[in-house]
């Protein structure tokens, strides 16, 4: 007997299914009859999950942020603030370079969230989280004394855009080594605000 997928699993392949659409045929050309054949299931069966591909492309998204948010749960467990923020930064960089395909979809995901609100909101809310976990950080940091008082939100915002930024151009430029960028980072982004007074 054929054991029945969970309605989770069901979802994740519906979900990764349609991330390969996306990406072979673009958002505008994708159907959802397209994804349902690729996920392996009747469009039917396909709409009893989703009502629209717009939803799909929200899901999608939310399942990669997972991963982004499995790393900022890692990097809270260090006893050091600096040691948790350098993991999260190698990490975050190593993972959107080691999967391609979640990257591409990414971007194709942010050039859509100008004509979808229900996105838009969606990346809004998570930017604000993804913020307030690097505030939260600096804050922890100054308060165990690895850091000196600074204002965190500067902080939290100029790390985040440099983050996203330099991912650009490690895609684009091979000679960039994830090793170089992190020490840079260190460097630029939490050595100025060290403690040395411990």
């Amino acid at each position: 007997m054929v054991k029945r997928k969970s309605r989770e699993e069901r979802i994740n392949e519906i979900t990764q299914a349609a991330i390969d659409v996306f990406l072979e045929k673009g958002y505008e050309n994708t159907t959802m009859e397209a994804i349902a054949q690729k996920a392996g299931v009747s469009k039917g069966g396909l709409y009893h999950h989703f009502q629209s591909k717009d939803m799909i492309l929200i899901m999608a998204n939310d399942k990669i942020s997972e991963k982004i948010e499995e790393l900022m749960d890692d990097a809270g467990k260090f006893s050091s603030v600096k040691e948790g923020l350098l993991f999260y930064i190698e990490n975050y960089l190593r993972y959107w370079l080691e999967h391609p395909n979640e990257t591409a979809f990414l971007f194709l995901s942010l050039g859509k969230i100008l004509d979808n609100p229900e996105l838009l909101k969606y990346y809004r809310q998570f930017t604000r989280d993804y913020i307030q976990f690097f505030e939260q950080s600096f804050k922890m940091g100054i308060q165990l004394g690895e850091f000196k008082e600074h204002n965190v939100n500067v902080s939290a915002m100029t790390l985040v855009a440099a983050m996203d930024g330099i991912l650009s151009y490690m895609l684009l430029d091979r000679n960039l080594t994830l090793e170089e960028v992190v020490k840079n980072f260190e460097e630029k982004f939490i050595t100025p605000i060290e403690n040395h007074k411990q």
